[in-house]
């Protein structure tokens, strides 16, 4: 998505805004943000597990290293495709690492502890978005189409996608309504 220059999650809103103004790699940026909503998480109950500590860290490097290799087209059309895989790539790795229980992503985390207190997982991870999209904003955070279907999709999808991969998982992360019944 990043490269795809249409918009970013407004997680990477936050990342590109924060990485600019304080002249460090987004991945780092990351590093710094992830760390802040684990401790959130923690805060209110919901610890981070290893799989948090080391995604973070993971997803970090690998977008520092990503941004090094991979193409960034002039091309609207190859642009585009970029995006949509881009956004596709972001839903499945969040169910699936939210459905295995073996440690979400530091949003996911709080979007979790979030739905722990009642709020639904759709009203929860528009919540979180709209948080992380505002202060990326006041950064001078990169924004686009890609940012705004992030924002209208992510909840939507979440809520749709969780539930079956929690239950081919057989686990159990979800203790409030996904959004669907509301």
């Amino acid at each position: 998505m990043v490269s795809s220059h249409l918009g970013v999650a407004p997680a990477d809103v936050l990342s590109t805004g924060g990485a600019e103004r304080l002249d460090i790699g987004v991945g780092t940026m990351g590093w710094i943000s992830g760390a802040f909503f684990t401790v959130l998480a923690w805060l209110m109950k919901r610890p981070p597990q290893w799989g948090t500590v080391i995604g973070a860290f993971a997803v970090g490097f690998f977008v520092n290293v990503a941004l090094d290799v991979v193409p960034e087209p002039e091309l609207l059309a190859a642009r585009i495709p970029m995006l949509v895989f881009g956004l596709a790539l972001i839903y499945l790795a969040i169910s699936i690492g939210v459905a295995t229980t073996l440690g979400t992503g530091p949003m996911e985390l709080l979007m979790l502890a979030l739905s722990d207190r009642g709020m639904s997982v759709q009203a929860a991870r528009w919540g979180l978005e709209a948080f992380v999209f505002v202060i990326g904003v006041s950064l001078g955070g990169e924004l686009g189409v890609g940012t705004v279907l992030f924002v209208l999709l992510t909840g939507p999808v979440l809520a749709r996608t969780l539930p079956p991969f929690v239950k081919f998982m057989g686990t159990t992360v979800l203790t409030a309504p996904t959004g669907l019944d509301a």
